[in-house]
This record gives C-alpha cells, structure tokens and sequence, in this order.
C-alpha cells in the first residue's frame, strides 16, 4: 500500500504546474502520503483530470464576478432630476434678462426655471406680476429686438415671485412659468428671455468691475467669453437686459446681467 502511495506521489510530481495547481512540496509529502493510506479502492480518474481540481472559482464564476466589477466600478449616470444653482444675486435687479444656455458634450433637455424677485421691494409688491419666459434657437446677440425670433415658453399674468435677499444662504427660488421641455444639443447654444411689468422685477447678477471683497472670487469679477456660471453639462452666458416694452427697450452691451436662479434639466428626451 506504501508503495502505491510513493508512486502516485511521484506521478503528482511530475505533472506541470496549471493555474492553481503546483506540484505538492517535499514538507507536505509526509501529510499526503497519510491521506492515501486506506485508499486502495480510488479511482484512477482522480489523477487523470487535475485541470477540475483547480483552485480557483469555475469559469461561470469568474465570469458573473468580472461583470459584477463592471457595473460596480463605473455607476450609470442619472438621466432625470439635474439642477444647476447660478452663484447669488448682487443688489441689481430689472424688468428681466436674456441670457444663453451653451450644451458641452452632451444633448440636454431644459424643463424649467427658478428665479427670485428684488429684495428691497415691499412684501406685497411683487406679488402680482405679469411673468414672461420666452426662448430662441441659437444665440440672443442680435434678436433682441426682434420679437419674431422668439417663442412664448411659459406665462402667468399674475405670477407671485417671492424676494430674494442679498447674501442669503439659504435662498428660495420660485419655479417660472415654463411648458414643454426645451431641447439644447450637445455643443450648441439656446437663447432665454425672462420678462416682467415691473421695473425691478427679477433679480440679477452683475460683473464687479470695482474693488470689492468679492475681489477674490473671479467669477463675480469677470465673465470670460461672457460665461457667469458654468456646470457639468453647459454654461450659463450673460445678456442684455430688456425694457418696459420688450424687443423695443435693450441696455447696452456695459450693463449686461447674468440670470439668477436655477436651471433644471435632463439628460434624456421626455417620455
């Protein structure tokens, strides 16, 4: 019986080594020969096919862990529910402001708006204002004085619009009127207007061209390229500002505005 054992160690030897699989060691040959005394009756099968022995997980295993791996190691991105919060309002505030939404590298889908009114206006000022929101295709520049470039996205004739007080941190926008979602493809730009009747109905965002405590923050102190607020997916341009009577009354190009508020939007087209 020892004998049989000493040659079927020998022949374990002299297999090459696999995946998982070594020859067995000389200090454990004294353990193995142990496990073969009183195994007359095994099959000659059990050292025939060592691949089936190897000690790592079956094929099928392995396979359904890489793929586990997979989708843990890079989570789907969410397709619904995005907001992009602009930076706070300065003291400016006006009849309204175009601005222009420009997509990076992805098709996105804007579904609505939230801005704030003035926060020097009483408590029951601006409670009663004829709200507009309207949109174009492409940018403002140029179209701000042509009123069959733009179509009517949203009204309320007595919308309620909330002050907004300077330097609040915990500020509350209020959503604008808005209808269907506004398709902005990926690398192109999308023009807005937001409109009131009153004279100082929106609150706005101003470049600080003088010293200031801001000073530090470049984003209150220049506009690159015109861009006030850039996310993830698009940035945010400044405009013009508009007059009492809208596409009849523009400010010049030194009191642009930028839009302050929150832009909510998707990254899938509506179902």
């Amino acid at each position: 019986m020892v004998y049989m054992a000493l040659v079927v160690a020998a022949v374990l030897c002299a297999l090459p080594a696999t995946e998982g699989f070594s020859p067995m060691a000389a200090s454990t040959l004294h353990a193995g020969l142990s496990r073969f005394n009183g195994m007359a009756s095994a099959k000659a099968s059990s050292c025939v096919a060592p691949a089936q022995r190897i000690g790592s997980a079956p094929f099928g295993l392995r396979m359904a862990e890489g793929e586990a791996t997979k989708e843990t190691k890079a989570p789907k991105e969410k397709l619904e529910g995005w907001e992009l919060w602009t930076r706070a309002r300065t003291t400016n505030a006006n009849w309204g402001v175009f601005f222009e939404i420009v997509a990076k590298d992805k098709d996105i889908w804007v579904t609505g708006l939230r801005a704030g009114g003035h926060s020097f206006s009483s408590w029951d000022e601006y409670t009663r204002l004829h709200m507009r929101v309207f949109t174009t295709e492409g940018t403002a520049v140029g179209k701000e004085l042509d009123s069959s470039a733009w179509s009517l996205a949203g009204e309320d004739t007595e919308f309620k619009l909330p002050r907004v007080e300077v330097g609040d941190s915990t500020t509350e926008y209020t959503s604008l009127p808005f209808g269907d979602p506004i398709k902005v493809p990926a690398g192109s730009t999308r023009a807005f207007c937001v409109h009131t009747d009153k004279q100082r109905g929106v609150a706005l965002r101003r470049k600080l061209n003088f010293h200031t405590r801001l000073d530090s923050d470049p984003t209150f102190k220049e506009w690159e390229d015109g861009v006030t607020d850039e996310g993830m997916h698009f940035n945010l341009v400044a405009g013009l500002v508009p007059g009492k009577d809208l596409f009849k009354d523009i400010s010049t190009a030194n009191n642009a505005r930028a839009f302050v508020g929150v832009v909510e939007y998707d990254l899938k087209a509506p179902e």
